[in-house]
């Protein structure tokens, strides 16, 4: 049987029909509305979680840093060392606790007694005596004021008065060369300032100077040691060996660079106005066939002669990484590059052509696993790129001996102008700075040529006086 609607009810079925639809489509587009908020705020969610891990990982270094500062200020650490080295055990003897005997008797004294000091009796007359020795310094003594009386002539063939020169002074000074070669070891061995100087000659002395009689004296003796300059400069430029670093320096209270390259015979300093690679260009020379040890900065690396990179640099490194956060790739370099390094210094201490030969072979093939390695910490990578990089210039050491891995040549010769910054600040004009240089260059290398160097300097300027008398 047929079933009928009306045309009533029909045209109600279409009207909630159309109505249904727009409930559904109105519905529809609030999902997807709410879709894509919930989408927003997932991803809202996911950089608000990764901000908090980052907040979380700074507020975890920033503590352990609170820590370790806390452990500096607050806690007695016996001194840490990146690697422990056996030292000889030197044997003293009963001679090396007192003093040596004097070479000469200046003056002779006798003291005795009348009574007991202990029970105030009469004593007999001198049985027997002894001797002792006291040395002792003496304070203000008298400078010594020479007057000379200088006669003069008349030279019939010039048509003028002449006279004789003055042994052993310059021309038109008030003061003498062992005031001169004071000044200078009081300024570049004692690391005194002017003020200090001035104040050490009045009380140890009694002669009394001004701070500007103190630059102008300085200026003086670089002109009278210049002959050791130029032969300092040459010495480097023939060494077998330079080892080359810089540190920052002031003049006219705008930086600079202090310059040290440092051979077996000489040790010379540059002051310049910058860190450029023609200051070693310049100090090593074209013809340079030595080795320039460095540390890994560029300026260092295409030079004449051969490169040997600064291996307590490289080892150094690599125990600061594992000391800022330990990981397995940081401690595993580092035990690499201390092994190397230790090897380097064995073979360079004793050094024989076929054991070095092994030595060089050990030491590619550590190299070439570093380098094969992959490495995902990033400060190790930066390490590892760094051996690659100066690959020709790790192994420059065991070609010859006497040649070091090391640069602590360098930087021990670079802690004495450290030592005068930090005292003076520097120098006060490009003048000063130039014969601060020079007047350094020359005391260093009188040391390292092992004699006296105050006997050394009083030579070096009696004969640039004697010159200048001369007129050479």
């Amino acid at each position: 049987m047929a079933f009928h609607l009306s045309e009533q009810t029909i045209r109600q079925r279409l009207v909630e029909w159309s109505n249904l639809k727009k409930l559904h489509r109105a519905a529809r587009n609030r999902v997807e509305i709410l879709q894509e908020k919930n989408r927003t705020l997932a991803e809202e969610n996911v950089g608000l979680a990764s901000r908090l891990r980052a907040a979380e990982e700074e507020a975890r270094k920033r503590q352990e840093t609170v820590e370790k500062l806390q452990k500096l200020l607050f806690e007695r650490q016996a001194p840490r060392t990146r690697m422990t080295r056996a030292r000889e055990r030197i044997i003293r003897g009963a001679e090396s606790y007192r003093r040596a005997v004097p070479s000469r008797v200046d003056l002779r004294k006798s003291v005795s007694l009348k009574q007991c000091p202990d029970c105030g009796s009469r004593v007999s007359t001198t049985q027997s005596s002894r001797t002792r020795l006291v040395e002792d310094i003496v304070f203000n003594p008298k400078p010594v004021a020479t007057e000379w009386t200088i006669t003069r002539h008349f030279c019939a063939a010039c048509e003028k008065l002449v006279e004789a020169p003055v042994p052993g002074v310059l021309p038109r000074a008030q003061l003498g060369p062992n005031t001169l070669t004071f000044v200078v070891i009081a300024k570049y061995r004692w690391n005194m300032p002017y003020a200090k100087i001035r104040d050490a000659l009045k009380i140890s002395y009694g002669l009394a100077i001004s701070e500007g009689e103190v630059a102008y004296i300085l200026k003086e003796a670089e002109r009278l040691t210049g002959e050791k300059w130029d032969e300092i400069t040459e010495a480097v430029k023939l060494g077998r060996s330079v080892h080359c670093d810089e540190t920052g320096w002031w003049v006219d209270g705008q930086r600079a660079w202090a310059h040290v390259f440092s051979s077996e015979r000489a040790t010379l300093y540059v002051i310049h106005e910058t860190r450029g690679k023609g200051v070693a260009e310049k100090a090593l020379g074209e013809d340079f066939r030595g080795v320039r040890i460095s540390d890994c900065l560029g300026n260092y690396k295409n030079l004449p002669g051969s490169h040997q990179i600064c291996w307590a640099h490289l080892t150094r490194e690599a125990y600061e990484n594992c000391e800022r956060g330990k990981n397995n790739e940081r401690v595993f370099l580092s035990r690499e590059l201390d092994a190397l390094y230790a090897r380097l210094r064995k073979e360079t201490t004793d050094w024989n052509e076929l054991s070095a030969q092994a030595a060089r072979a050990w030491c590619e093939r550590k190299v070439d696993d570093l380098l094969a390695r992959s490495w995902k910490d990033p400060p190790s990578t930066r390490l590892v790129e760094r051996l690659e990089t100066f690959r020709a210039a790790l192994f420059a050491c065991l070609d010859s001996p006497s040649i070091s891995p090391d640069n602590n040549e360098a930087e021990r010769s670079l802690r004495k102008l450290a030592v005068q910054r930090k005292i003076s600040g520097g120098n006060r004009s490009w003048k000063h700075a130039i014969v601060h240089a020079k007047l350094m260059s020359v005391i260093e290398t009188l040391r390292k040529e092992g004699d006296d160097v105050l006997s050394g300097l009083q030579t070096l300027v009696n004969v640039g006086i004697e010159k200048r008398l001369s007129g050479q």
